[in-house]
């Protein structure tokens, strides 16, 4: 009733703010006043459009007045356009009276709706009034049910479903505290929430498993961790001691040989030959039986390499030969390598390459970079090597009898990789073709 009402007096005053709007616009026609007043009109339709017109709700009287008033605006809607263009076109005034009179009906129009708005509204009352009355004592009676009902409920839900709650919260919480000892939960449900305990015991249970089954496979693990740290640390050891014998070791052949050579040179040549086989030996033996380093650089290596050379041709005479070939501008004294890398596989191009050829061979030394990595390579024209040694020599397997690698091909691997992960040391071959040694070194 109250909607309906402010309804009513929403277009009275929109009505009201129309007519002085228009006043104001016929008395200065400037675009503010103009603007001004096509809002008021705007506003004084949507007012009117709002009115509530369903008969089946507001009945007989009020529709046929209310169908009055929107009509009545209509026609005034109309006549005021054209009235107002011929004002401001200088013409005749005297059908602004006109319009001056149906603004007054229209005013009449709306407050009769109000009226019997009003009136229709008061009769309604009158007929509700007495359970208006009563409401406050309806209202007491049914919060007094609502009020029992909820204690019953209360008590029926703390029985059903806030103590197995608890009960279950317990649980959870010795679980947490690792507790997994403690009795199963028991509940008299047979509803969901007794279904949710029997899962949670069963849980329990298959947690306690799992849990002792981890504990039991980490101490496993901590032991083979334990026993694999241990087979590390003896492996370095045993790596230790094949490179301290590594170094110690001299061949005595070769040094019988070569005593021989420096005996037999020392009647038919000067003391400068005799000489340089001296200090060519000595530079060895130092260099074998002085070194404690693991890593000395390359250049220390290639030097220690053209000693031994030095002394295997005078040695072997003609029958052998060597060479090598070091990239221009390579820094060999910055470059990192295991101690003992290239002799020992020398040593291996002749003793088991170039000794069995009655015609001997060469051995040649190249260093070179590639695709920023640094190649060292030790090239034979020995026997070389049958496929399936080389085969099992490059797979990486330790081997038993190594003929034509010598005990320096395992070592030297492990202990290139030590220093550069990334390195590799692999051997190219064929039977009567030579063999070529080639150690990439990856920074």
């Amino acid at each position: 009733m109250l909607s309906d009402l402010t309804k009513c007096t929403n277009v009275q005053e929109a009505l009201e703010a129309e007519n002085e709007a228009f006043e104001k616009y016929i008395r200065n026609d400037i675009d503010t006043n103009k603007i001004g007043y096509e809002n008021a009109c705007l506003h004084t339709r949507a007012c009117i459009n709002r009115l509530p017109y369903t008969y089946s709700r507001i009945g007989a009287e009020r529709y046929a007045r209310t169908w009055r008033v929107m009509n009545a605006y209509d026609y005034y809607e109309t006549q005021r356009e054209e009235i107002l263009s011929g004002i401001l076109h200088g013409h005749s005034v005297q059908k602004l009276y006109d319009l001056y009179e149906m603004q007054n009906n229209l005013n009449v129009y709306i407050r009769d709706l109000m009226q019997i708005t009003v009136s229709e509204g008061s009769i309604v009352y009158q007929k509700r009034v007495s359970f208006i009355e009563m409401l406050p004592f309806i209202v007491a009676l049914v919060s007094i049910f609502a009020i029992i009902l909820a204690l019953v409920f209360g008590s029926v839900l703390a029985t059903t479903l806030t103590r197995p709650l608890k009960t279950l919260a317990k649980g959870v919480k010795d679980i947490s505290d690792k507790n997994f000892d403690s009795k199963d939960i028991a509940v008299a449900n047979e509803d969901e929430i007794g279904e949710l305990v029997d899962t949670f015991n069963d849980m329990k249970h298959v947690m306690a498993e799992h849990i002792n089954t981890i504990n039991e496979n980490q101490l496993l693990t901590e032991r083979v961790h334990r026993d694999e740290l241990e087979r590390v640390e003896m492996e370095k050891q045993l790596n230790l001691a094949q490179l301290d014998l590594l170094q110690s070791q001299i061949n005595p052949h070769f040094l019988f040989n070569t005593l021989n050579v420096i005996s037999g040179m020392a009647e038919l040549e000067e003391a400068a030959t005799t000489k340089k086989l001296i200090n060519s030996l000595s530079h060895l033996f130092r260099y074998n039986l002085r070194t404690n380093a693991q890593y000395v650089s390359l250049s220390q290596e290639i030097s220690i390499l053209d000693d031994y050379m030095y002394l295997q041709k005078m040695r072997f005479g003609s029958r052998l030969s060597y060479d090598k070939d070091i990239e221009e501008g390579l820094d060999t004294n910055s470059i990192s390598v295991p101690v003992f890398m290239l002799q020992p596989l020398a040593e291996n191009s002749i003793i088991h390459g170039l000794a069995g050829k009655e015609e001997g061979g060469s051995v040649s030394l190249k260093v070179y970079t590639e695709n920023e990595s640094i190649y060292v390579e030790i090239i034979d024209t020995g026997i070389g090597i049958n496929e399936d040694k080389l085969k099992e020599i490059n797979s990486g397997k330790r081997i038993k009898t190594e003929e034509h690698t010598g005990i320096g091909f395992t070592n030297i691997t492990r202990r290139l990789k030590s220093l550069y992960e990334e390195s590799s040391v692999r051997v190219e071959s064929s039977t009567d073709k030579g063999t070529k040694v080639i150690i990439c070194i990856k920074s």
